[in-house]
């Protein structure tokens, strides 16, 4: 019974962010207890990762100093670097102990997302019957933080996540692994006929980031087996996905549309030749009836983000301080301040990192991502297992650099210390089997 109350502890924090018991100073999750709990009887049961000093101390000392010399201010600084600093150091003791056995994790990562995804599609049915206390859930659960959204078939799943672009991240490693044990017809981390759930949920959340999960997961499938063949059908394959998508949801429309006209053809240019201002004010207005939000807020962090790592391109301004570098760059006067979203994370991880962090953070994330990928075996001498956990994780790191600006929203390090500790795990098994 303890077991099982720690499992939902520390998978709270994955799958319920739906509820914060306050906002100011910072947000308080309802998940953050099983942590604040946990902490403390890991630090005294189990030993310290010292390497993780080696993140914490460089951030410590580029936080301070920044903070010095006023590109940041202290609070910011001080509340983003304690939840970093206790989120890594609390999931590498999770490792510890689950005795560092990824494929245990993983699997009991891949029995709740099953339940959060069959939630999701009793979500929706329930929307088609009009059962209102079956989609609407937060008439029966505590989720201040939690809305219904409209489209797709009638709503866009988000099951117990805030919104359905948090369920594209989330249940993304999920997605990838049921894809390829229908391809593979195996039932090696779940059986087949919740693999079909899953997906089912995954595709009906209608999320940008969801089609976006889709996609990766296509290109990774067929490039860990090797042959041009199956990258060259992938290719098409993921081009005629996409305007599936394109063309019969209108929320991955409207994005790719705005991102398109923002980012490509450069509407926002403060300068036209031979532009009155008069014109100009109409440009923007028909910019602005028909550009997501999200878009904007996307292109404006990315604006903001590079305009800071020109100005301090070596180890950025601190964590904590692109809320400060979004008062100084912000494009959001050229369009009346209507969009002031993601203020703090900038939308994206890696945005964020390049703002806060520099070149030294960047870095970082791009090697991390090579020097523990573990791919597939073309000689079939492996545990399959490893290449599969590897992908799958990746593919929720690659959406998380793209458009998750929280340095630890929904777990994230737990992924990441997965995705290093299989890979370690990997290195192991290939070490003993040359013993052997």
């Amino acid at each position: 019974m303890i077991g099982f109350l720690i499992d939902v502890g520390i998978f709270s924090n994955l799958f319920y962010t739906g509820f914060v018991f306050f906002k100011q100073p910072f947000e308080f999750y309802f998940s953050y207890i099983p942590i604040l709990i946990l902490l403390p009887i890991f630090i005294i049961k189990y030993k310290f990762y010292a390497p993780s000093l080696y993140i914490i101390i460089p951030l410590l000392i580029v936080g301070v100093f920044n903070v010095f010399i006023e590109n940041n201010t202290a609070s910011k600084f001080i509340k983003i670097f304690v939840n970093l600093s206790v989120n890594l150091i609390f999931y590498q003791y999770v490792l510890q102990y689950y005795n560092f056995d990824v494929r245990l994790i993983f699997k009991k990562y891949m029995n709740i997302s099953f339940i959060v995804c069959a939630l999701g599609l009793f979500q929706l049915l329930s929307y088609w019957i009009g059962f209102k206390y079956g989609y609407d859930l937060s008439l029966l659960l505590p989720l201040n933080k939690w809305g219904l959204n409209l489209g797709g078939l009638g709503i866009r799943i988000n099951s117990l996540f805030s919104e359905p672009s948090s369920l594209g991240i989330a249940v993304a490693p999920a997605f990838f692994v049921c894809i390829y044990q229908l391809l593979t017809r195996t039932n090696d981390f779940i059986s087949l006929k919740r693999c079909l759930v899953i997906v089912a949920c995954y595709c009906l959340s209608f999320s940008s980031l969801a089609f976006l999960g889709i996609f990766l997961s296509i290109i990774l499938i067929t490039l860990n087996f090797g042959a041009v063949r199956y990258f060259l059908f992938a290719i098409p394959l993921s081009v005629f996905l996409f305007f599936i998508a394109y063309n019969n949801a209108t929320e991955f429309k409207v994005r790719v549309d705005g991102i398109k006209e923002l980012f490509v053809d450069n509407i926002l240019d403060e300068a036209k030749a031979g532009e009155t201002k008069l014109a100009k004010n109409k440009r923007i207005r028909n910019f602005l009836n028909r550009v997501h939000g999200s878009s904007f807020v996307f292109y404006n962090n990315y604006y903001i983000a590079k305009q800071n790592f020109i100005k301090n391109p070596l180890f950025g301004t601190g964590i904590g301080s692109h809320e400060f570098a979004y008062d100084k760059y912000t494009l959001n006067k050229i369009i009346g301040g209507i969009y002031e979203f993601n203020t703090g994370d900038a939308n994206s991880l890696f945005l964020r990192t390049i703002s806060e962090v520099g070149l030294f953070g960047a870095l970082f994330l791009i090697l991390f991502v090579f020097k523990y990928f573990v791919s597939h075996d073309l000689n079939g001498d492996e545990n399959e297992d490893y290449w599969l956990m590897s992908n799958a994780l990746l593919v929720l790191i690659l959406l998380t650099y793209l458009r998750q600006g929280n340095y630890t929203y929904n777990g994230f390090f737990l992924y990441g210390w997965m995705y290093y500790y299989n890979s370690a795990n990997y290195k192991n098994s290939l070490e003993s089997l040359k013993v052997e």
